[in-house]
């Protein structure tokens, strides 16, 4: 990690300003995925949540956590070949080549497939060397990915690895913490789920809950997570523990989804800010116009608590492999107590881009 003195953070985050950049729109002509990007910019001390770009125009999860000298991942999505362009992207932050954490949410495509290896592409744990890897207890899911991911992870725990599922972590059991302190007042909890011990019948309903947790504000990623989920989220934890919290910072659930964030789940939370790793205006799901990503109904639920909401991706024509940064490459950082959102792309929050007002009606407590 680069030991900077403390009067150093104000240089570090200015050229942090500077270093980032824009991603140029990108079509069908292009072979290679996309580079994410690179800024040195991690003081000793600073927490920083990294939402980076995929590399291609297809909806998918990955949230990059850097905290002194500890890196977590959660999620690799949202193709395989993804993969390049995140290993690329965190190698401007790690700085030992070990992930100490590696959490996967659920066994879709779009969340895992990054972490698998395929012809000239390391995947994301065979890249790095990795300590524990925190993952889903229950799946429905047969397809090739979830096998590859699975055989990956083992192969992965058999060159040592820690492996633990969501649910031994909730329970403390067999070495697994509920509870992971980082230090200095952060932690990294694992959230229970009813449906980390009951059948879903939606895989996303499958995400493993995580928190991170510093002197009493909280960063919230949810996965998938859909209504059903969220509302037993909800209910366990106030009757066990008097409700979530406030939190600081919420992962887009579902990628802002019309089946996620739901009414009663937001105003639990209340979130200060939004960031939503997703492809807006996408057609991949052929969702009716009003719900592609992030749908009117994220929006509705989601506007009576913030107006800070920050989207990775924009695909202005998903048909013709169009697509470019919105807000780019998103980090949030909390240094000293001060937050700081940085964009590789448009710092712009999404009720002011021109693609919110072509698309979406504004809320009311928006205008």
């Amino acid at each position: 990690m680069i030991d900077l003195l403390k009067s150093k953070k104000i240089a570090a985050f200015l050229f942090a300003v500077i270093a980032a950049f824009s991603l140029n729109a990108q079509t069908a002509e292009n072979s290679e995925p996309v580079d994410a990007g690179n800024s040195h910019i991690i003081v000793n001390g600073d927490l920083s949540i990294h939402f980076p770009e995929l590399g291609n125009k297809y909806t998918g999860d990955c949230v990059y956590i850097n905290y002194g000298d500890i890196d977590i991942i959660i999620d690799a999505g949202s193709k395989q070949a993804s993969a390049a362009v995140i290993k690329t992207y965190i190698d401007n932050y790690i700085q030992d080549g070990k992930l100490e954490y590696v959490i996967a949410t659920h066994a879709h495509e779009d969340h895992i497939a990054g972490f698998n290896s395929k012809g000239n592409i390391t995947g994301i744990l065979e890249a790095y060397e990795v300590g524990t890897i925190i993952d889903f207890p229950k799946t429905n899911s047969n397809t090739a990915t979830c096998r590859n991911y699975i055989k990956t992870r083992n192969k992965i725990i058999e060159n040592g690895a820690v492996h633990y599922t969501a649910l031994q972590c909730y329970r403390n059991e067999d070495g697994a913490m509920r509870i992971y302190d980082l230090g200095g007042g952060v932690q990294l909890e694992i959230l229970y789920n009813y449906y980390y011990e009951n059948y879903a019948k939606s895989e996303n309903n499958y995400s493993v809950c995580v928190r991170i947790n510093q002197n009493g504000s909280y960063f919230l990623f949810t996965g998938d997570l859909e209504q059903d989920g969220e509302e037993k989220l909800v209910e366990y934890y106030q009757d066990n523990y008097g409700g979530l919290g406030n939190c600081m910072l919420y992962k887009g659930g579902h990628h802002g989804s019309n089946s996620s964030s739901s009414e009663k789940f937001m105003s639990q939370i209340k979130p200060e800010y939004v960031i939503i790793c997703t492809c807006a205006g996408s057609s991949e799901y052929r969702a009716a116009p009003r719900n592609i990503f992030p749908s009117q109904g994220f929006v509705d639920r989601v506007a009576p608590y913030t107006d800070k909401i920050y989207i990775t991706t924009i695909a202005p024509d998903y048909a013709k492999n169009i697509f470019m940064p919105l807000n780019g490459n998103i980090i949030f950082m909390v240094s000293q107590g001060n937050i700081s959102i940085l964009c590789s792309g448009d710092n712009t929050v999404l009720k002011d881009t021109q693609w919110f007002r072509d698309n979406r009606i504004m809320p009311a407590e928006w205008q």
